[in-house]
């Protein structure tokens, strides 16, 4: 395993295979409570200025820039990646929380416009004082579940070559428990 200061990279082909991770979390060195599988992206650098290449050229620029995107992409399937009970708490409590602000808001945002549609003409203003925050709530939804991310989490990210899955100041149980090599 090739490491850096606070960061450790595992090759794609190791995280890919059920079995190979360690038994304790990486964040805390607890032992693992559950076990999940997920995907990882890598993120992409996309040549040429943005304004540039939407703006003048319109949708044959967004094409050219979604074909950049799609050919240097590169996604690692994890199997496997200890969790521990906080973690998994952490991530389900962080899910829950984007799942009630989400379907809250889009009860909040439904109900009004439907209850303003079948409503007399005097209790509409207040309908729509409840239809933005509705739909508020829906947009911020967004930030709960990102916490709650795997990849957020865990702290792992996959390198921009896809051949290796760095994960960010790893616990030392974790660590003591990966091969040598």
């Amino acid at each position: 395993m090739q490491q850096q200061p606070n960061v450790i990279a595992l090759p794609a082909d190791f995280v890919q295979q059920p079995g190979n991770l360690p038994a304790h979390c990486t964040r805390h060195g607890r032992p693992a409570a559950r076990r999940v599988d997920f995907t990882l992206q890598s993120k992409v650098k996309i040549e040429g200025s943005r304004v540039r290449q939407v703006g003048a050229l319109g949708a044959a620029g967004m094409a050219d820039r979604l074909g950049q995107h799609g050919r240097k992409v590169r996604v690692t399937q994890v199997k496997g990646w200890p969790l521990c009970r906080t973690c998994a708490r952490t991530r389900a409590s962080w899910l829950a929380v984007s799942a009630v602000m989400f379907f809250g808001g889009l009860l909040a945002f439904a109900g009004s416009l439907l209850t303003g549609i079948l409503a007399e003409q005097g209790t509409v203003r207040w309908l729509a004082g409840v239809a933005v925050a509705g739909f508020v709530l829906l947009v911020l939804a967004a930030f709960p579940f990102h916490y709650g991310s795997l990849p957020r989490l865990v702290g792992a990210h996959t390198a921009p070559d896809g051949g290796s899955v760095r994960v960010v100041n790893p616990s030392e149980a974790f660590v003591a428990e990966l091969p040598r090599g």
